[in-house]
């Protein structure tokens, strides 16, 4: 209860624009996976928390045009690279996967208010060719029906499923094991999860993911698309030779559908040395990325790497405005 008072105190007091004023050469890159209820189907595949509501992704972005400098990430990263001072106040907006609620919902309210975005897309996934990985995983955890998720090759795991916080539990402990085991054991691990948990029919996720045409009508309009690999593989923890074709593969198969050159990568769950090494940022720089951005929370400034930008995560908690700005101001603060 204090500490929202103090937010409120803060967003309404002005102490933010004092904040915004004194920061000046700091810029901030927001990280959305999701705009979404539950209606939009997204929620099968991801956890609720990382989805924004719509009225609330509205409400951000009249906050955003009116109180910031919302620049594209084109500009940003050619400043960095060009050693141009940042602009004042200034954010980048970014989103990662390639929801289709990106396209029927956050697309819209992105042009009613006048704003630019960049869109990390898991290419493979595109057009719903495949499920990705981290979604089917959810959807086996939180919608199967047996009691006990009990898998014995290649890793032997009992889940009791038995309440909601039970599940929350077994599915933490899965990804964070899938995370960090080799591609070919994670997709061993994923099918003898399905099979534990007696999951046949995937048709549910079938209209998860955009479609190429929509990216395509989206980039006409003047969003920005980034590749963000093929599968969303642990890349440190992929061969060299995957890795290389993860990168490679990604931004390749997006430019031949938006028709030209593909700047800008992000690393799939890009928290840290576990998930992003210098070699796989060498690979980004080799493929003739001229940026990639991660999950580490912090902000932008002149003579940062731009193969390892930071990022401020905006989760559904952000709802309250008095929580967005705050959590903005201190990722600007942190560098």
């Amino acid at each position: 209860m204090i500490r929202n008072l103090a937010k409120l105190a803060i967003h309404h007091g002005g102490i933010s624009s004092i904040a915004r004023a004194c920061l000046a050469g700091r810029a901030v890159i927001l990280r959305y996976h999701s705009v979404s209820t539950a209606a939009d189907g997204t929620h099968l595949c991801l956890d609720p928390g990382l989805a924004v509501r719509p009225e609330h992704f509205d409400r951000q972005c009249a906050y955003l045009a009116r109180h910031y400098n919302v620049i594209t990430l084109d500009e940003m990263v050619t400043r960095l690279i060009d050693g141009k001072p940042l602009p004042s106040k200034a954010v980048a907006l970014t989103f990662d996967d390639g929801y289709l609620d990106n396209y029927t919902q956050a697309f819209p309210i992105l042009e009613r208010h006048g704003l630019n975005a960049t869109f990390y897309v898991t290419t493979n996934c595109i057009d719903n060719e495949e499920i990705l990985w981290t979604g089917l995983l959810r959807f086996v955890v939180f919608t199967t029906e047996v009691p006990v998720l009990e898998t014995h090759d290649p890793i032997a795991f009992r889940l009791p499923l038995g309440s909601p916080e039970a599940r929350k539990e077994a599915f933490t402990k899965l990804i964070v094991t899938m995370k960090n085991i080799p591609t070919a054991r994670r997709l061993e691990l994923l099918e003898a999860v399905r099979v534990a948990g007696q999951i046949e029919d995937t048709s549910a996720l079938s209209g998860i993911m955009m479609s190429w045409d929509q990216v395509r009508e989206m980039h006409k309009a003047g969003m920005i698309f980034g590749a963000h690999t093929l599968t969303h593989p642990n890349l440190p923890n992929a061969t060299p030779e995957e890795a290389q074709t993860e990168i490679h593969g990604s931004g390749k198969a997006l430019a031949e559908q938006i028709g030209e050159p593909v700047r800008h990568f992000s690393y799939p769950n890009g928290r840290g040395s576990a998930h992003l090494t210098e070699a796989v940022k060498g690979m980004v720089r080799d493929a003739r990325f001229d940026s990639a951005t991660t999950s580490v929370t912090g902000s932008v400034q002149m003579g940062d790497d731009p193969f390892a930008l930071k990022r401020i995560g905006i989760y559904n908690r952000h709802g309250a405005l008095p929580e967005f700005t705050l959590d903005i101001e201190r990722g600007k603060i942190g560098a």
